[in-house]
């Protein structure tokens, strides 16, 4: 489950950095694109042990394609997606679903729960994942902390105290001590009381021995802000040569971007652990092609002896994301590529490349190779075919949030409503998947079920309680 995961991973942070550089460029405010969509997933890439237990996802994948309509608005967060899942053998056991909401709410509907609606609350999302694997084992967290909403939802309060303290900065300006005393107050409340902000710090070190030092360095960022950061006194803010600097009174630049926001970088001074945070992005354009560079560490200054008692963690977090020659609009004809490379001690380490070529018809190709060691090629893990052609978009509405949440909430369920929406759904659910089934091959319906008997999920669901 993990390994299949980590594909996931890597093809969410290309797709998220497209998605986003996107909306920045474009000017319409509503989007929409048709897909068809192939995937085949190498088992041969995949660790000895677990190859046999992937060949059955691999199979699954080879018989089934993706095809349907995304649209979404850029001005109200809208969003409206059919998605149908086809077996190649017999198209008429497709399973239909069609998503649509905000990044909040997104509700599902689909003939196979006999069109009843269900609600993904998202505002909850983390808690709901880390809940799976307390009590399933299911890592869901990894994929929570992907979905943007969650980061942007578990940082709100923390940015929110700092534009209402500071506001927006654009030129020349002393940051006084004070502000920054106001800000320290500030998020140490909200470390101690945000449960949105506790429950992602809790998914980045539940599953790292070194959780402890984790939470610390997070905990102790007040502090860190005005001792190591400003140093106990104003910071400085200079416009020079179409770039905007934060200065601290030791003359360290803490903070630089560009006038035009297409780059900027934190480099912060070492924590107590003897850790040193940095941040950057960049991005450039030629020709309608654009790179991208999104790079972060946490990692211990090797150049100094903190004494510490305890054997830290080398690396914390560090990760790299490089993205080459990306279209600017699709389609088009173009090759791109993007390196990806996680590691540290709170997610599992990854390393991977993708490469990918795009038509002027909206034919594309994307390969995800498994980055080797200097003595081996690449292998190639998962590649995914079709077209996505833009088509004229169709109408989105600015969906409510009382209309989405008046539906069953998947992420807030007792006993009871568990037990009354599965009498609504049990029937058709069930030949729904039969049907489906029949077609599916034998080594994908074999793994699907270690995997839910390895996690729980087979007595879950056929719980009557």
């Amino acid at each position: 489950m993990r390994r299949l995961l980590a594909v996931m991973i890597s093809a969410v942070l290309l797709f998220s950095a497209v998605g986003a550089f996107a909306s920045e460029k474009q000017e319409d405010s509503v989007y929409s694109y048709n897909f068809d969509l192939r995937f085949h997933l190498d088992a041969e890439g995949f660790q000895p042990r677990v190859r046999s237990h992937i060949r059955g996802y691999a199979d699954l994948l080879d018989m089934l394609s993706l095809n349907g309509n995304l649209t979404w608005s850029s001005e109200t967060g809208s969003m409206d997606l059919d998605l149908n899942i086809i077996p190649l053998t017999n198209p008429s056991a497709a399973v239909a679903m069609h998503f649509f909401g905000i990044p909040e709410h997104i509700c599902m509907t689909s003939s196979l729960i006999g069109n009843e609606t269900i609600w993904f609350n998202n505002y909850v999302l983390m808690e709901f994942a880390l809940k799976s694997w307390n009590n399933l084992h299911l890592p869901l967290q990894y994929l929570a902390l992907l979905f943007p909403y969650v980061t942007e939802n578990a940082f709100h309060q923390l940015a929110e105290a700092w534009t209402e303290t500071i506001g927006t900065v654009t030129g020349n300006q002393n940051i006084q001590k004070n502000k920054l005393e106001i800000i320290s107050d500030l998020w140490s409340r909200i470390l101690q009381e945000d449960q949105r902000l506790i429950y992602w710090i809790t998914a980045l070190s539940v599953l790292s021995e070194d959780h402890q030092i984790l939470e610390k360095e997070i905990n102790q960022l007040p502090e860190y802000l005005m001792r190591k950061v400003a140093g106990n006194q104003d910071l400085t803010v200079l416009v020079e040569d179409n770039m905007i600097k934060w200065i601290n009174q030791d003359q360290k630049v803490l903070f630089e971007t560009s006038s035009e926001g297409d780059s900027w970088a934190y480099t912060l001074p070492v924590t107590d652990n003897g850790y040193v945070p940095s941040l950057s992005y960049s991005s450039a354009t030629s020709n309608g092609l654009s790179d991208i560079s999104i790079a972060g560490s946490y990692h211990l200054d090797e150049s100094k002896d903190f004494g510490n008692t305890e054997m830290n963690p080398d690396s914390i977090l560090d990760f790299r994301l490089d993205i080459h020659a990306i279209p600017e609009i699709w389609p088009a004809e173009s090759s791109f590529s993007a390196d990806v490379e996680v590691f540290g001690s709170v997610l599992p380490n990854l390393n991977v490349q993708i490469r990918g070529e795009t038509k002027e018809n909206g034919d594309l190709a994307i390969s995800v190779y498994k980055q080797a060691d200097a003595s081996a090629d690449s292998v190639c893990i998962l590649r995914c075919s079709g077209t996505l052609i833009p088509v004229e978009p169709q109408i989105v509405p600015a969906y409510n949030t009382s209309d989405l949440t008046r539906h069953f909430n998947v992420f807030s369920v007792n006993d009871k409503t568990v037990s009354e929406f599965s009498q609504k759904i049990r029937r058709p659910l069930i030949t729904g998947i039969l049907n489906f089934l029949d077609e599916v091959p034998a080594s994908a319906c074999q793994s699907v079920m270690d995997d839910m008997e390895e996690y729980g999920l087979l007595n879950l669901l056929l719980d009557e309680e």
